[in-house]
């Protein structure tokens, strides 16, 4: 798909812990750690990012 049209990837940090509840243990962790909790208060967030990539994909488009 990359090959017909440019394509984005990026990465949101999952912040330092706070987050987590106390029996997930200090810190923040990797994806891949049986402690990982995903931080919610991410979700607006990445979801922004998203959306204003589209509206400058599209601004681009009508120009």
């Amino acid at each position: 798909m990359l090959e017909y049209t440019g394509g984005y990837y990026l990465m949101i940090g999952n912040g330092n812990g706070d987050h987590r509840d106390a029996g997930h243990g200090l810190g923040p962790c990797t994806l891949h750690n049986p402690s990982f909790d995903f931080n919610d208060a991410l979700i607006p967030i990445g979801a922004a990012v998203w959306v204003r990539l589209a509206q400058a994909r599209l601004a681009q488009e009508k120009a």
